[in-house]
């Protein structure tokens, strides 16, 4: 792919260059000013700019918004070593794809971050083709517990914003428990949880190996592994399939809740790019959950939807400002929960 770096630093241009000496990608171009890479973008267009996190002449969050609207490229982001993450969830929020610590030189000289540069480019290139350590794990609860009514989201790009409005939009206290899988590097999943419990007003946490949902509270997926429900109710991380473009996936998460989640329960297919969450979403439907897809006209990247509105996965199709709505109205019929079943029967249809 061709690439292009925008970042105050020119350190991190020559990083970035040498991180891809030898592989399949090119820096075509490098800028320490946002206007500049607008300009540069719109006659020499790269098929990914990297987009450095620190303040600059335009905020990332904009130049994000002004590259992605207009299809120029699509867009990574640049984390320092330290800085306010709040930024780069609202850069994700208005379509950047992911978020990936700087390549840098250390005291030796020695290159640092390269692989993980080059993996997420990697995924970025499948992904557009198509057009952290672990977390410990939560105690076990005694008996089989009593689920509140379930909502289950899905996003990816431009998710981050989508994700704040819905939780933002619903009732406090929520009498609903919420668990989510956002496509974005584990190594950043805490700082997302963090941003979206500061700025929602609900309570938003990390999914544990073990952790049970809740009512009143958001569980996110929080390493690289496909986040899934197990018999009994409680979540788990699992690294296969192993093939997929997306991990944490979407589908699987749906897969799982389709298997071993008995009272069906609201599922949510927000923006994004490619397929993922479709299918699941199709056989939650089949299996009597309520369904919902973002609409084209609010999404940032009308992928994930549109696709699971070819499908016929979708119940309704709605603007996202009435998505939170809908949910709410959902969780307020059907409260009360049951108690989970360590059934391994296959989902319907």
């Amino acid at each position: 792919m061709k690439i292009a770096v925008v970042d105050p630093s020119p350190q991190v241009a020559r990083a970035v260059e040498r991180a891809l000496a030898g592989s399949d990608h090119r820096l075509i171009w490098q800028t320490t000013v946002g206007a500049e890479a607008l300009k540069r973008a719109a006659s020499e267009a790269p098929h990914l700019l990297l987009v450095g996190l620190r303040a600059s002449d335009i905020k990332a969050v904009e130049l994000t918004r002004r590259l992605v609207g207009k299809g120029a490229c699509a867009v990574i982001l640049l984390a320092g070593p330290s800085g306010d993450m709040s930024s780069a969830y609202d850069a994700m929020g208005a379509g950047a794809l992911d978020v990936v610590k700087a390549p840098y030189f250390d005291e030796d000289g020695e290159l640092v971050g390269a692989e993980s540069l080059l993996a997420k480019l990697r995924t970025a290139g499948r992904l557009l083709g198509q057009a952290s350590g672990e977390l410990p794990v939560a105690p076990r609860p005694s008996a089989p517990p009593l689920l509140p009514p379930l909502v289950a989201i899905g996003a990816s790009t431009g998710g981050p914003q989508a994700i704040l409005t819905v939780l933002s939009g619903l009732p406090k206290p929520f009498p609903g428990a919420v668990v989510i899988v956002q496509h974005v590097d584990g190594e950043f999943s805490a700082g997302l949880a963090s941003w979206l419990a500061e700025t929602s007003g609900m309570r938003v946490e990390l999914a544990r190996p073990g952790s049970v949902p809740a009512a009143g509270m958001a569980l996110l997926a929080g390493t690289e592994e496909h986040l899934v429900m197990g018999a009994g109710g409680s979540l788990r991380y699992t690294p296969t399939p192993r093939e997929l473009l997306h991990r944490p996936s979407v589908d699987v998460l749906f897969d799982s809740l389709a298997q071993h989640c008995k009272t069906p329960g609201v599922a949510v297919l927000l923006t994004g790019m490619g397929r993922d969450g479709a299918q699941g979403l199709k056989k939650l439907r089949q299996g009597g959950w309520h369904t919902i897809a973002q609409d084209e006209a609010t999404c940032v990247v009308y992928g994930m939807p549109k696709a699971a509105a070819q499908l016929g996965a979708a119940a309704r199709i709605l603007a996202l400002s009435d998505v939170a709505d809908e949910v709410a109205s959902f969780v307020a019929r059907h409260r009360g929960g049951r108690r989970a079943r360590a059934s391994k029967s296959p989902a319907r249809g």
